[in-house]
């Protein structure tokens, strides 16, 4: 005859086997905390970048709008942050120079702008900076 083994009793194996699903859950769960904040604060830093060149894009029309005797060589002033760029970009700085930059025998200005801001850390973020440049209209012929 074939003696049977009677099965063991596994007393306390439920409860170490919730113990160890409950912690991967927890660790699972803090990890996507994790990632959650970080891609919010990402994005948050995306929006700012957003503002800042919209902002700069629009100083950047407005100075090129201006005629070519009415923009001089250096710091461009009369330069102001709108009201959303100010409350969006903290401690915002918003440069902008103009320099001589002969085409052929055409003058002309480049016309450079910088905008910079602060982030949470308190460090300064890579700006955002554009260029463009200013010609001097030929007089038509009559």
């Amino acid at each position: 005859m074939i003696a049977r083994r009677r099965p063991r009793a596994r007393r306390g194996t439920l409860l170490l086997e919730t113990a160890i699903a409950a912690m991967i859950l927890t660790i699972a769960m803090t990890l996507a905390a994790q990632v959650t904040a970080s891609v919010a604060a990402q994005r948050r830093e995306w929006d700012r970048r957003g503002v800042a060149a919209v902002e700069i894009a629009d100083a950047l029309e407005r100075i090129a709008a201006k005629p070519f005797d009415a923009l001089a060589v250096g710091p461009v002033e009369g330069l102001a942050l709108s009201p959303a760029a100010k409350a969006s970009l903290p401690d915002a700085e918003l440069t902008a120079e103009a320099v001589d930059d002969p085409v052929g025998e055409l003058p002309a200005r480049r016309v450079t702008i910088r905008l910079r801001w602060r982030n949470r850390a308190g460090d300064w973020d890579a700006p955002v900076k554009l260029v463009t440049w200013v010609h001097q209209r030929k007089e038509a012929s009559r």
